[in-house]
């Protein structure tokens, strides 16, 4: 068995307020493009839509609910995200957040790079 992958994940609770999670992703290895090797697979979850973000530096997101359940990818620079709560999780390339605060107060965001950032959304069911 593969070790999990781990990732933030923002929610909101039953008062509406926001909070970082863990969102643990299990894989599995096994076969996914043979001829190549055996690596860690995930379970593959439904997804309606994919875009891209292209935030200015310096671009800040007042206090807002996610406006979809998603999944952002950091492609280039570098975010903050700050829960309801005050807690506030840094992403930057290769770091993945799973959004899901859609109800409530949501969250703050902001570009913390000097240069833009890129993010690759992947828009999830809203189960």
């Amino acid at each position: 068995m593969q070790s999990p992958l781990h990732f933030a994940r923002l929610y909101a609770d039953e008062t509406g307020i926001s909070h970082f999670s863990q969102a643990t992703v299990e894989v599995t290895l096994r076969e996914f493009a043979p001829p190549a090797l055996p690596f860690g697979v995930s379970e593959f979850v439904a997804a309606s839509q994919c875009g891209f973000l292209h935030l200015p530096a310096g671009w800040i997101g007042d206090m807002h609910p996610s406006p979809i359940r998603m999944w952002i990818f950091v492609l280039s620079g570098a975010m903050e995200f700050e829960a309801g709560d005050g807690d506030v999780v840094a992403v930057s390339p290769g770091s993945a957040l799973l959004l899901e605060d859609t109800t409530g107060s949501g969250h703050l965001s902001r570009v913390v790079s000097s240069g833009a950032a890129t993010l690759a959304a992947v828009r999830l069911s809203s189960t």
